[in-house]
């Protein structure tokens, strides 16, 4: 069947939006979800600007629905500028599906998402324009996506170290129930320590993402949150949006179709430099960028534990959405629990400082959690691409130089530890270094890159004796 002939067969999915009294009401066929905001913040938010900002983030918020539905979408609204930003993101996004979803053909996901996106239809052109002047008088404070992860945690200790007030968002997703009920708990305990406000917004539209096999609605989730936090933008007045995204989420790989696929591509720093345009939409001079861009995972967990102690025990890592999750704010049975406990292992942590229950990761069963052993399909789209097998391979040679012992391990000394030996100085000069800043605000760059350099010395000085 034609795309034409689609179009003609089907009725379409209608999609209205409404500016109400603070925030925005989307309706899809017969159901309504609000986009809601504080009254203080709401009233802060240029009045000019609330249409052009209804549309575009009720675009952001549903672009998945002609994928999951099979039928084209008609949205009731003038066509969003950042419908074109989305599609770029999203291109290079869809395809990291392929590591986690039953679907082995990357052509497959990229006609899906192109084809939907082709019989999208919008009301109107968009003749808006709009240029606020006075809100160029930014605060020296900076807007955190916050989410109790090493890079976020550690955002927070390097804001905190350079003089940046943080005002700390928690995007609470309604998917996410044992995220949502053991995090409730840590900022209640983090907000007695820090006296940080932590600002908890309820993502409505998270009701209407999808998980049939793939996972659409959540392929670009921060692009999501940054263009719904722009109303906290104007009330806080903040000169920064941090995103928590580390070095190695440049990283890519060659498929054997063909393409090229970054598994966490909106965490790029060309993802980064698209998402910088979304508070020029609404003429505000806000940085977007990353102050953890420069180093990779196992550098950022030993400088969170070793310069921001006290931050560091709030860490919690996990996916947390299986069972054993319900009790631990560790399951003990994913990826991402894996990855951690060996770089705790690798850095001389101990897990149960963060509350990693009392459990044998490195037991035969636990074996396909690790990207070092294989790419299961169990992992996410990072540790099923592979990529993270060179920083596990340095993380597993430093754990068994510290003498830890287990099956892996074992498993480990067998078959990788020669190739560990072989590769060890370069190894440490890739996950120990410092590599591209392009993200980092200029104002705080020469502080940032000093307080890694400083670190650095430790960390080699250590290195130095395995």
């Amino acid at each position: 069947m034609s795309i034409h002939e689609k179009k003609q067969t089907n009725s379409g999915l209608h999609i209205f939006n409404k500016i109400e009294k603070n925030g925005v009401g989307i309706t899809i066929g017969n159901k309504k979800y609000r986009i809601e905001y504080d009254e203080k913040i709401w009233s802060k938010f240029s009045k000019p600007l609330h249409k052009f900002f209804a549309d575009n983030v009720t675009y952001a918020a549903t672009w998945h629905l002609s994928i999951i539905n099979n039928r084209s979408v008609i949205y009731h609204f003038d066509h969003p500028v950042i419908e074109p930003l989305f599609f770029k993101l999203l291109i290079y996004s869809v395809p990291m599906n392929i590591y986690t979803s039953k679907n082995n053909s990357v052509v497959s996901l990229i006609q899906s998402f192109y084809n939907s996106n082709f019989i999208t239809e919008f009301k109107s052109l968009n003749h808006f324009y709009f240029n606020h002047k006075n809100h160029n008088r930014l605060k020296e404070s900076g807007l955190v996506l916050f989410s109790f992860g090493k890079d976020s945690l550690l955002t927070l200790g390097l804001m905190n170290e350079v003089g940046i007030k943080p005002v700390v968002m928690f995007m609470e997703e309604p998917q996410s129930k044992y995220e949502n009920y053991h995090k409730s708990h840590l900022i209640k305990r983090f907000k007695q320590d820090f006296q940080h406000l932590i600002d908890l917004f309820p993502v409505s539209f998270g009701h209407i993402r999808q998980d049939n096999g793939n996972y659409w609605g959540w392929d670009i989730i921060l692009s999501q949150y940054i263009l719904t936090l722009i109303p906290y933008c104007f009330y806080y007045r903040t000169k920064y949006i941090f995103l928590g995204n580390e070095q190695s989420c440049n990283d890519y790989v060659m498929h054997q179709s063909g393409f090229m696929i970054s598994p966490v591509y909106e965490q790029s720093v060309k993802a980064m430099q698209l998402l910088q345009d979304i508070p020029k939409l609404f003429s505000i001079k806000t940085h977007l960028g990353s102050v953890i861009e420069p180093i990779h995972e196992l550098f950022i967990t030993y400088l969170l534990h070793y310069r921001y102690p006290a931050l560091a025990k709030y860490q919690t890592s996990c996916v947390l959405e299986k069972r054993q999750a319900k009790k631990n704010r560790w399951c003990g049975a994913c990826e991402k629990c894996a990855r951690m406990y060996i770089f705790f292992k690798a850095l001389r942590i101990e897990p149960t400082s963060v509350g990693f229950p009392n459990i044998n990761m490195f037991g035969l069963n636990k074996k396909h959690y690790y990207s070092l052993f294989t790419n299961s399909k169990e992992t996410s789209a990072y540790g099923g691409s592979g990529l993270g097998k060179d920083e596990q391979l340095l993380a597993f040679y430093l754990a068994y130089q510290n003498g830890v012992k287990g099956e892996l391990i074992s498993v480990y000394k067998k078959l990788f530890h020669k190739e560990a030996l072989r590769r060890k100085k370069e190894l440490i000069s890739t996950y120990f270094g410092i590599h591209s800043s392009i993200t980092l605000p200029p104002r705080i760059r020469g502080k940032i890159l000093a307080i890694f350099r400083a670190e650095q010395k430790h960390i080699m000085k250590d290195m130095s004796r395995v």
